[in-house]
């Protein structure tokens, strides 16, 4: 159960005890009879009073309660009108039960019409006012329900854009990178400065592409091939990328980063030797593009590039009824990314 202002164990003994007092000098401002304030302390109308608040306070809220475990979320269009007339009803029906009662045994004789109107009116607005406060604080905590809500799915995403920007980054590739040029700049300080260039051009290519939703196939080879280059000097020149599109299949479109990230996570997840060459090629197929290599896969698989395979996935999802395909089979390992066709609208004149 919700922790509302109306369970707070404070109010819950304070309050009737304010309240019945505040009723005690009502009842005398009615009856004409403020001079009976002076004895408010030693007179046992007051304590009656605070008796009856406890009272109709305590028994408004077991009602709310199981209303609440009664209703739940049925009848919210009926529920405030509903609530407000049952526990106005039976509260103030017990109220006047247990102020007969002691008039009858207390007082020794039968309470007045007009002291019933006069009590049972002060009761029913106590009702109204206790039923006023519980919904004042059920829509005050929807509403800051629904504004945590906002806050923490601001947060994810925050999470999840920081997530990504690391992964854009890829500090794998950098630190390996960097390594590797600290290699070159002692043996060739030529090849060093054009394999700056290339770093350069795979950083360039995912910074500027960041806000874009798709680029063209062409766009993704050329990112390929500077990703190739860069991988290449770890693996001795080994690397090989063969693409193999037709003019008219260059124009399809693949989500930014989709062909580097692929080749990255192929090239990671397999055994690469200095004997053999590991052949990478892209072709066209049906309404995919196909990633395929020779499958030789490591005892270990790298975590990030898998990671970043696995958004790419979910990213194709978005656009594309078609999913991204994995398959290894006959000693060949397969990744296959949708063609996203992008319908152009001609307005007619």
């Amino acid at each position: 159960m919700k922790r509302y202002f109306i369970h707070n164990p404070l109010f819950r003994i304070l309050a009737p005890a304010i309240y019945g007092v505040l009723i005690y000098l009502l009842i005398l401002l009615i009856n004409n009879n403020v001079a009976q304030v002076n004895e408010l302390f030693i007179s046992q109308e007051v304590y009656v009073c605070i008796g009856l608040s406890y009272i109709s306070f305590e028994f408004t809220r077991l009602i709310i309660i199981v209303m609440n475990k009664l209703l739940k979320d049925r009848y919210q269009s009926v529920r405030i009108a509903l609530q407000f007339v049952i526990t106005a009803a039976l509260s103030v029906a017990l109220v006047l039960v247990c102020l007969s009662f002691y008039f009858k045994l207390m007082i020794g004789f039968t309470i007045s019409g007009t002291q019933l109107m006069t009590f049972g009116s002060i009761f029913t607005v106590t009702a109204f006012l206790y039923n006023l406060l519980y919904f004042s604080n059920y829509y005050l905590q929807k509403e800051n329900t629904l504004k945590l809500n906002a806050e923490k799915q601001q947060r994810e995403v925050l999470e999840m854009e920081m997530l990504e920007f690391k992964n854009d980054i890829n500090p794998d590739l950098l630190y390996e990178s960097l390594e590797n040029l600290i290699g070159l700049m002692y043996r060739d300080v030529e090849q060093a400065e054009e394999y700056i260039d290339c770093l350069a051009s795979a950083y360039r290519y995912v910074l500027s592409n960041r806000q874009q939703e798709l680029v063209s196939a062409a766009t993704e080879l050329e990112a390929a091939r500077i990703m190739v280059r860069l991988l290449n000097e770890k693996y001795h020149g080994q690397l090989r990328f063969e693409p193999a599109l037709e003019n008219d299949e260059l124009d399809c479109m693949l989500i930014p980063g989709s062909l580097p990230v692929i080749i990255e996570s192929m090239v990671r997840n397999t055994i690469i030797t200095r004997f053999e060459p590991f052949v990478i090629r892209c072709y066209v197929e049906d309404d995919y593009i196909t990633i395929q290599s020779r499958l030789n896969d490591r005892l270990v698989t790298h975590p990030t590039s898998e990671l970043a395979l696995t958004r790419l996935q979910k990213s194709y999802s978005l656009y594309s009824d078609l999913p991204l395909i994995k398959v290894k089979a006959y000693q060949e390992n397969y990744v296959k990314l949708p063609v996203i066709r992008v319908a152009e609208e001609i307005a007619l004149q």
